[in-house]
């Protein structure tokens, strides 16, 4: 009985790792990548804007200290999806079935 729920399970991982339910890249992936570009493009305003819309904040660059956050922040982000265990578990799965399969 045991045995054959085991079965169950192991065949119902295998099949979604072949038809792609075992995918490499989370959500955090595309939020850190949206991230990193509007904060690049903040950045860049920030840097090559025009230079009297820093009186409306007391005189800080608001867009370039909150795009460089942005990207640092997408920075992160991005590491953390590329370093993630689940990740890490997909890869190593997916080595295993195709060096069972050889």
């Amino acid at each position: 009985m045991a045995e054959d729920k085991l079965g169950r399970a192991e065949e119902k991982v295998e099949e979604s790792l072949q038809s792609g339910g075992g995918h490499a890249l989370a959500i955090g992936f595309y939020v850190a990548a949206l991230v990193l570009i509007i904060g690049t493009s903040l950045t860049l305003y920030g840097l090559l804007g025009p230079a009297n819309q820093e009186y409306k904040a007391l005189g800080i660059n608001i867009n370039l200290w909150w795009g460089l956050f942005m990207v640092f922040f997408g920075c992160v982000v991005l590491g953390m999806s590329f370093a993630s265990p689940r990740r890490r578990a997909n890869q190593n799965a997916a080595r295993g079935n195709s060096r069972n399969h050889s």
